[in-house]
């Protein structure tokens, strides 16, 4: 006998179960196939991160100075000089910005320039009685002297006062006529031995200790005066031009 025939219910029912397994165990797989896709992205991430771990330990090793020579005299002696003039930033607006170092050379120039100046006659009047001096050695030496001896106390006073007050537009002048100053003691030190004039030994050691001590102070007041021009930024507010002008 032929099969009984199914009716349209039962056929329906069949496929909608079929269906159901199907989906069933398409999303158990899927489940399955996520789970072990995380389980080896953990996996490679752990892994990836424990090597950029090494390799940054490695960099960090690399960069330790273990193959850095130590620094030499000549490195530790400028440092020290460079930190020694190197301007420190102000703490506050009421802090003292003058510098006593510089203060020290201008006074002990004070004495220096006085004993250099009675001295540098002396030996000249001296020198003359016994050499001939050449006519261009009558002429330049002496002016040059004259203007050292009319500038020098005017530097100094600009030195003096203006670092004891904190004043930058005294000690702004004494940089300036520091360097002019320096070419009288290098004429004599130098260019008069050339214009066939004798230099006593105690001249040039003179000139020397002045040219060493003007060096100091150029090197000395100029950090010092950028520290007077931050402290009178500190004191003194601001004001916007267009606020000012609308009062």
């Amino acid at each position: 006998q032929p099969p009984p025939m199914e009716s349209r219910r039962q056929r329906r029912q069949r496929a909608s179960g079929k269906d159901e397994r199907l989906s069933t165990g398409e999303d158990a797989s899927g489940a399955e196939e996520v789970q072990s896709a995380g389980t080896s992205d953990a996996s490679g991430g752990s892994g990836g991160r424990a090597s950029q771990v090494a390799m940054l330990g490695a960099a960090r090793e690399e960069r330790h100075f273990s193959s850095r020579q130590p620094p030499t005299a000549i490195e530790r002696l400028v440092a020290s000089v460079s930190g020694a003039v190197r301007s420190r930033p102000l703490i506050a607006r009421h802090e003292v910005a003058s510098s006593t170092l510089l203060q020290q050379l201008v006074v002990a120039n004070i004495l220096l320039s006085a004993l250099w100046a009675v001295a540098w006659v002396v030996l000249f009047v001296w020198k003359a009685s016994v050499w001939l001096p050449p006519l261009q050695v009558v002429i330049i030496s002496p002016t040059l002297y004259i203007a050292w001896l009319i500038f020098e106390p005017m530097r100094l006073a600009l030195g003096y006062y203006g670092n004891l007050n904190e004043q930058i537009g005294l000690l702004g002048p004494f940089l300036f006529s520091s360097l002019i100053q320096l070419l009288p003691q290098l004429y004599f030190v130098t260019a008069q031995r050339w214009l066939g004039w004798i230099t006593l030994g105690v001249e040039f050691a003179m000139s020397i200790v002045l040219l060493l001590l003007y060096l100091a102070e150029v090197l000395v007041a100029w950090p010092t005066s950028k520290r007077f021009i931050l402290k009178a930024e500190a004191t003194y507010e601001l004001y916007d031009a267009s606020a000012t002008s609308a009062r």
